[in-house]
C-alpha cells in the first residue's frame, strides 16, 4: 500500500478505511511503515494508518 500512496502523493484521492468510512483529499505525506498524511480541507489533515485502509482511488483522472 505504501508503494501507492508514494505513487499518488500530491494528487487528488478517495480512501476506504476499515470502518467504512470515505475520505477525499489530497496526500501530502508518506511514512514508510505507518500510514499516510491526507490534506481533506486547507486547514485540516488527518492521518490514516496503512492497516485501516481498504482500499485507495486516484481521483484526477475521473474529472
Amino acid at each position: 500500500m505504501e508503494q501507492l500512496a508514494w505513487a499518488y502523493q500530491g494528487q487528488l484521492v478517495e480512501i476506504r478505511d476499515g470502518y467504512g468510512g470515505i475520505h477525499r483529499g489530497v496526500i501530502e505525506g508518506v511514512n514508510q511503515r505507518r500510514g499516510l498524511f491526507l490534506r481533506t480541507s486547507p486547514f485540516r489533515r488527518i492521518f490514516i494508518p496503512f492497516f485501516l485502509i481498504t482500499s485507495l482511488f486516484l481521483l484526477t483522472g475521473l474529472f
